[in-house]
């Protein structure tokens, strides 16, 4: 059964990356880190950094995964989508594959390959297969006729999806959330020092298209929140799923899922940071599943334009509570404020400020929060800070 193999797939050992040496050695493992100078590898547990100039080639499961989802996955017919199949499988990328022949068997149900891949029956007029505890007909996924206790998971490399949605959408779903991932890597993953998350406890995105079953939000009326007790993501996909809300909120899913593994389960993240994330990919994210993405530069001028003649002092930011950024009246300032203020350190000064950014987030998730603190990492006093980003918010709304 389905089920069975999946679960025997999460006690195997995970796929070798491998990067291959300048002279002549090769390494094995999983690379968990690609950063500017350096990749790191983990192996039975043990991770080895290694200079770049070290390295002649790589071959890794994140690569592998980065060129297939160049791919337009709206438009590919069962032929296409066997092809990205056998793609993942040939590159270790086992959730992904899954989900190409499933898309194979949803684009022709008879498809031999599919049915043998996901050891799907035919039955009648249907085929059945398992998804979750007991065997479901692809009708049935198809239509989204499912109640919540039905739902069933989609694996991913980097998450576990778990719905009722109707399987195209969910499959949909399923692409984007990974080609979120590659985004946030690229803007966080080399001045934070990221390391991907740990490969057996995924974080879990829980979309509920019985809109009964969602459970209640901490502030009334959200549909999109982040249980961090249990590194769950609920979305509320009733009515129409807002890939925007999305995938703000997952932006600190996926930070704290990333700070976690290096200092624990009790990182620490200041309330500005957090609503930053959330503003800047909500404004570039697509409005809609498979929809194009917004050009960051435009999405980013119209934040900096809503912030003009608004006088938000960088004091109240770094200090500000999260109801600033969630419920107070000038929220909406506040979130344009630090999505402007993330860019700056990000990107501003031609990256001239990334690295201290990332040693400052990083002391900070371990309790080292203060002006100072942020002061030290940029080597800058707080008033030119203000003054720097300023003038980054006015280059920006030009």
């Amino acid at each position: 059964m389905l089920l069975s193999l999946f679960a025997a797939l999460l006690l195997a050992p995970l796929p070798q990356d491998r990067v291959d040496l300048k002279d002549g050695k090769s390494v094995e493992g999983r690379v968990v880190a690609e950063l500017k100078d350096s990749l790191v590898v983990r192996s039975n547990k043990h991770d080895r950094t290694i200079a770049r100039a070290e390295v002649a080639t790589v071959t890794s499961l994140e690569r592998s995964l980065a060129a297939v989802l160049e791919h337009d996955t709206g438009s590919s017919d069962a032929a296409g989508c066997a092809a990205l199949a056998a793609e993942c499988e040939a590159a270790g990328l086992s959730g992904e594959a899954r989900n190409y022949w499933l898309r194979t068997l949803l684009a022709d149900p008879a498809h031999a390959a599919a049915r043998k891949a996901l050891d799907a029956k035919p039955v009648k007029d249907d085929v059945t297969l398992h998804l979750g505890k007991h065997g479901m007909h692809l009708s049935a996924l198809r239509a989204g006729s499912l109640k919540w206790k039905e739902a069933y998971e989609l694996p991913t490399t980097h998450f576990v999806l778990k719905t009722d949605l109707p399987l195209p959408k969910a499959l949909d779903v399923a692409t984007a959330l990974e080609r979120f991932h590659v985004r946030f890597y690229a803007l966080l993953g080399e001045p934070l020092g990221l390391y991907i998350f740990d490969e057996r406890t995924l974080p879990e995105i829980r979309v509920y298209f019985e809109g009964a079953a969602y459970p209640t939000p901490p502030v009334k009326g959200e549909r999109v929140w982040f249980s961090m007790g249990e590194n769950a993501l609920n979305v509320a996909a009733d009515g129409q799923l807002s890939l925007p809300a999305v995938v703000g909120e997952l932006s600190r899913q996926m930070l704290f899922s990333a700070l976690r593994r290096g200092v624990g389960p009790t990182a620490q993240v200041q309330p500005w940071l957090t609503a930053g994330l959330r503003e800047y990919f909500a404004r570039t994210a697509p409005e809609s599943l498979g929809g194009p993405r917004p050009d960051t530069a435009a999405a980013l001028a119209a934040a900096a334009r809503q912030l003009a003649g608004k006088d938000v002092k960088l004091t109240t930011l770094f200090n500000a509570p999260m109801a600033a950024f969630s419920t107070d009246a000038n929220r909406a300032d506040m979130s344009n404020a630090a999505c402007t203020l993330l860019h700056f350190l990000v990107a501003g000064r031609d990256g001239a400020l990334r690295d201290g950014f990332g040693r400052y987030v990083n002391d900070g998730a371990k309790g080292k929060l203060s002006m100072a603190s942020f002061s030290e990492h940029l080597q800058l006093k707080p008033e030119e800070i203000e003054v720097q980003w300023r003038e980054h918010v006015a280059q920006l709304a030009r």
